[in-house]
């Protein structure tokens, strides 16, 4: 080893050391104002389908009960032959002990299927469009100190203007069918982070982060740590932030521990945002990777052919329907995994975010599949909601590494809801319009479709399923 050599090491020592010092000292300083508390014990629930939320809290007929939940849980058994596609409310008492003028307050829903109305106190606060994707609603302006009375109306009912299609061959469930959590956030805080790596190799890496915050403060920093699967530091830097934006940029990351499906290697970022009323911490993982599809669909990751095994799957489980716990969804995915499989396809819809955490962890390459399952094209509402779901999507699980391919559909053609909904022409001008928008979006990923022949030379890759044997 030269001189030179030892000198560099010492100094690469010394900048980590400093590094976990400085985030430390950062972190430590204060309390940060996020937090992030479950909130799925302790509901009513109401199987009535009324508008009107006086008639819902006048009925006597609420029962308890804990979430995820959904009301047709057995309706795909002996136990309970049927389907209700209707809707039915859920209500929680929330009780603060104290509220701070200084704080955000928000509900986040993992997912509410299939569309919802969200009421704080007796006024409607918000609602989501769309069962299988998350949103949070901001309820600062109506809590306070004490009791505080969250009322969500729920509807899973025919739809035609939402997809997926009833035609569908699977289950459309009804109800609060993943985790809800209570948010609160300094009132300057950190709403997004993406982070690409446009550069990957097995000798070095480049890693940037573009960060939007919530206001435009002036003399705003933003400090970022890159910590490694081993959880040492390895990169820091501070950047100013620009109209409530940032981009932070690492261009030299050596010798990379790679992810893939045999060592999925996950690396975290951390941010840290100080502002006159309180501090910011945001933690997110990514992994270092890079694929390509040869010519004639040979699929490489790391420079190495792999050839995808795997299978798809739907969100549900006996006796609870699509309210599966976190614990149901990891053991599904570490089932699929112990086959000796690197592939899944979440089959037809986006599912719990638990899903995209174990895949990253596990080493399993996710297909990410938009909802635009069956029942042809819709009218401009129909084409308006499909869009924002697919926005959706990308944005929510944008930092996943097992993330590859996002689909655009699967057999969209068949069983038209509207009148002149399998006119393949117009339907290939919207899909051209979804594959425009994930690759403006998210250039470093590819679009798919499943069975839509007439759309193949749109997306980038097409699976025809071949049922062999059937």
């Amino acid at each position: 080893m030269t001189a030179m050599n030892t000198v560099q090491q010492f100094k690469n020592i010394v900048l980590i050391a400093l590094a976990l010092i400085s985030f430390q000292a950062i972190a430590g300083t204060e309390p940060a104002l996020r937090t992030k508390t479950n909130i799925n014990e302790n509901w009513s629930y109401l199987e009535n389908a009324t508008k009107s939320l006086s008639d819902a809290n006048a009925q006597k007929t609420w029962e308890s009960l804990s979430l995820p939940h959904t009301w047709n849980a057995l309706d795909a058994t002996d136990l309970n032959p049927g389907y209700r596609r209707d809707a039915s409310w859920y209500k929680k008492e929330l009780v603060l002990e104290n509220v701070s003028k200084e704080t955000v307050y928000k509900l986040y829903f993992e997912g509410v299927n299939i569309t919802s109305d969200v009421y704080l106190n007796g006024i409607r606060v918000g609602g989501h469009i769309g069962g299988y994707i998350g949103f949070e609603i901001d309820i600062t302006a109506g809590i306070k100190k004490g009791k505080n009375e969250i009322m969500v109306r729920v509807d899973n009912g025919l739809n035609l203007e939402v997809i997926p299609s009833q035609k569908s061959d699977f289950f459309i469930f009804g109800g609060i069918t993943r985790d809800v959590w209570l948010l609160t956030l300094p009132m300057q805080h950190i709403k997004s982070v993406k982070i690409v790596t446009p550069k990957v190799s097995n000798a070095s890496a480049t890693v940037s982060a573009t960060i939007s915050l919530t206001d435009k403060e002036s003399n705003q920093k933003v400090e970022a740590f890159i910590v490694d699967p081993k959880n040492k530091i390895i990169a820091q830097k501070t950047v100013n932030v620009k109209d409530g934006n940032a981009v932070i940029k690492f261009d030299n990351i050596s010798n990379p521990m790679l992810w893939d499906t045999d060592s999925p290697n996950l690396y975290t970022l951390k941010l840290v945002v100080n502002s006159k009323n309180g501090k910011d911490i945001v933690e997110e993982r990514f992994g270092l990777r890079w694929f390509e599809f040869k010519d004639h669909g040979a699929f490489f990751l790391n420079g190495k052919r792999l050839l995808l095994r795997g299978t798809h799957r739907h969100e549900e489980h006996a006796g609870v329907g699509a309210a599966m716990s976190n614990e149901q969804h990891r053991a599904d995915m570490e089932l699929i995994k112990s086959m000796g499989t690197n592939f899944v396809r979440l089959a037809h819809y986006p599912q719990d975010p638990e899903v995209y955490k174990a895949c990253d962890e596990l080493g399993l390459i996710v297909w990410d599949e938009l909802p635009w399952c069956r029942g042809g094209l819709g009218n401009e509402p129909w084409k308006e909601n499909t869009r924002t779901m697919l926005k959706e999507i990308i944005n929510q699980n944008y930092n996943h590494p097992s993330v590859v391919f996002w689909s655009l559909g699967n057999e969209m053609y068949w069983l038209p809801d509207f009148e002149g909904g399998d006119d393949t022409a117009k339907m290939n001008v919207f899909l051209k319009e979804l594959n425009d928008i994930a690759h403006d979006m998210d250039p470093g990923r590819v679009t798919a479709i499943r069975k839509y022949y007439e759309g193949a030379e749109i997306v980038d890759v097409f699976s025809p399923s071949i049922w062999s044997g059937w």
